[in-house]
């Protein structure tokens, strides 16, 4: 198979890839241009990066070869590498939460996590959010957890202020940009596997799914409550070896894993009849 024929099919199965995100796009009332404005920045900087690579010349022309923009355009985002660009980082309640899921000082004898006193020592939910971060006020990162939904403020057995999670994962239900956080994290993480393995780099990464078809709504949706129990058993076995592994290496380490799962219930493509 020759370079265009790769290209061919690469750009068809790209275009598939992106119809739900194109979807998404279109729902929030954003176009095509809107779209591409943002896209132009990101081909210049993978291009660039592709170039400092190789060890080869950084110019405009090698840029605008390998990313298909204009040489004025890559000279414009010289001038202004950030117009139009948003960078953001895990939220502190992010941050906080992760920490409490994850560190044995803030988990029970059986593993989940346990709820906190809302102030004093540690373990307490006062330490707990001034070990992220000393600047906000817990009670601050407190109210912002509890308007996200993943925390309730409860009484204690002798009427003490206590603070208990509502839910396993962080998966905010009415805030959009910690959604979007999520949905980028992700997304970006599975499609850097896949990609990985398309290229065929050694040692292949672990990207697999299984299917069912045939099914009713009501077979679907207990493979739904089926999938949910796998992956907190699965989770759970992951955080024991990850912070045993963390301890280990004296959190000293450079490498950020991630391990994802999703379920998916749609229709199922039609097949094709004989004539």
């Amino acid at each position: 198979m020759d370079a265009l024929e790769r290209q061919a099919l690469l750009l068809d199965a790209i275009r598939r890839v992106t119809l739900p995100l194109v979807r998404l796009l279109i729902n929030e009332g954003i176009g095509y241009q809107s779209f591409i404005s943002q896209m132009k920045p990101v081909f210049i900087e993978q291009a660039l990066a592709q170039v400092q690579e190789r060890g080869e010349k950084d110019t405009d022309s090698a840029l605008s070869l390998r990313s298909g923009i204009a040489r004025k355009d890559i000279n414009a985002w010289r001038q202004n590498p950030l117009l139009g660009k948003k960078t953001s980082k895990r939220s502190i309640p992010s941050e906080v939460f992760t920490r409490w899921i994850s560190d044995p000082v803030y988990e029970l004898p059986d593993g989940q996590p346990r709820k906190l006193p809302r102030v004093g020592p540690a373990p307490s939910f006062e330490s707990l959010s001034r070990s992220v971060n000393q600047d906000v006020h817990p009670l601050s990162v407190l109210n912002e957890l509890i308007r996200l939904g993943l925390a309730a403020l409860e009484s204690g057995e002798h009427g003490e202020e206590q603070v208990g999670l509502l839910n396993s994962a962080f998966v905010p239900q009415h805030d959009l940009s910690e959604l979007l956080a999520l949905f980028v994290d992700n997304l970006s993480a599975h499609l850097e596997t896949a990609t990985h393995n398309l290229q065929a780099h050694t040692p292949a990464r672990l990207e697999q799914a299984a299917y069912a078809g045939g099914l009713t709504p009501d077979s679907a949706q207990v493979l739904s409550d089926l999938s949910r129990q796998l992956w907190s058993n699965m989770l759970d076995d992951f955080m024991t070896e990850a912070r045993r592994l963390h301890a280990q290496d004296a959190g000293q380490g450079t490498r950020l894993v991630r391990l994802g799962a999703y379920f998916h219930d749609g229709l199922q493509p039609s097949q094709p009849t004989d004539s």
